[in-house]
């Protein structure tokens, strides 16, 4: 099964071990979805100036927030009850990918049923679908993790 997802760091400066993750949302190609904020993991000043405009304003930490051990887990859950092999589709793996092997590793919670390979499902099509998909959802949130993920998962399917 593929699992398309995306996620909000504090920002694309330095290299993959200095980003931190902040939010992450998950669409499976049948519409499940899981998002979580992490609440641990990162500081406000640790932000760039365009998550400080664009992503943060967004975020529910009292609705989706978790501490980073947590996350892991629950992800970790979400992914073997989905009872069948999965494979993540993302369009920046070496940003989005990166951070989620990241926390599942870190917390000892890769599920024996996540391919250790990411799809790159990126492109200047997939790319023009997704803001078309934005152009008509009018209530979506551009560079929010859940939003960005279902607007994914629609391109492709396209």
């Amino acid at each position: 099964m593929k699992v398309y997802f995306d996620t909000e760091f504090t920002g694309l400066l330095g290299i993959v071990t200095d980003i931190k993750l902040i939010s992450v949302g998950f669409v499976t190609e049948f519409g499940k979805e899981l998002y979580f904020e992490l609440t641990d993991h990162y500081e406000i000043k640790e932000c760039s100036s365009f998550v400080h405009e664009t992503v943060l304003p967004h975020l529910n930490n009292a609705k989706y927030g978790l501490k980073t051990a947590q996350a892991a887990k629950n992800l970790n859950q979400w992914l073997q009850n989905l009872g069948e092999p999965v494979k993540l589709a993302c369009d920046a793996p070496g940003y989005d990918f990166a951070l989620i092997e990241h926390l599942l590793l870190k917390h000892h919670c890769w599920p024996e049923c996540l391919n250790k390979k990411p799809l790159n499902v990126g492109g200047y099509i997939i790319a023009d679908r997704i803001e078309k998909y934005f152009e008509y959802q009018p209530l979506a949130i551009r560079h929010h993790a859940l939003w960005d993920a279902r607007a994914l998962a629609k391109a492709v399917k396209v």
